[in-house]
């Protein structure tokens, strides 16, 4: 399946973040990610989520910091595709009202992309276009893959 991964999968595995009941959201990302790195699925990521996973991986603008963003970023780049943000895909997400506007962005990257499916930590924020794209968490993908 072609995915489309909005910036919160990365950023899970990125800082091995874990939800508000201790459970590890990096893992099923992580599973996620080799997954796409088998060849299971073809991942596809916008040029905003990597600038997202950026500055949260580097929120005091340290040179150590930045290294390590530089280091993850490589690595997600290796598996991933980038796409380009373009004046299409701003005009696009400028026009599209039923989001806001970095979930716009992401929504029409994903459009862009081809992609059959968002994977995402916020459902919710995307419940407006779910006809037209799936919006999935990392979890029920492993659980549809089962």
């Amino acid at each position: 399946m072609r995915l489309f991964l909005d910036a919160n999968i990365l950023v899970d595995v990125a800082l091995k973040r874990v939800d508000t009941r201790g459970t590890p959201l990096w893992m099923a990302s992580t599973l996620l990610l080799n997954d796409i790195c088998k060849g299971s699925h073809e991942g596809f990521v916008g040029f905003l989520s990597l600038y997202i996973v950026s500055v949260l991986v580097n929120p005091k603008g340290t040179k150590a910091g930045d290294l390590l963003a530089r280091d993850k970023l490589r690595g997600f780049r290796s598996l991933l595709k980038t796409i380009d943000l373009t004046d299409k895909i701003i005009e696009g997400a400028l026009k599209e009202h039923r989001l806001m506007l970095e979930d716009a962005l992401q929504f029409v990257t994903a459009q862009v992309a081809g992609a059959e499916a968002v994977v995402t930590r916020n459902v919710r924020h995307f419940s407006q276009v779910r006809e037209e794209i799936k919006i999935l968490t990392p979890e029920d993908l492993m659980a549809q893959s089962v």
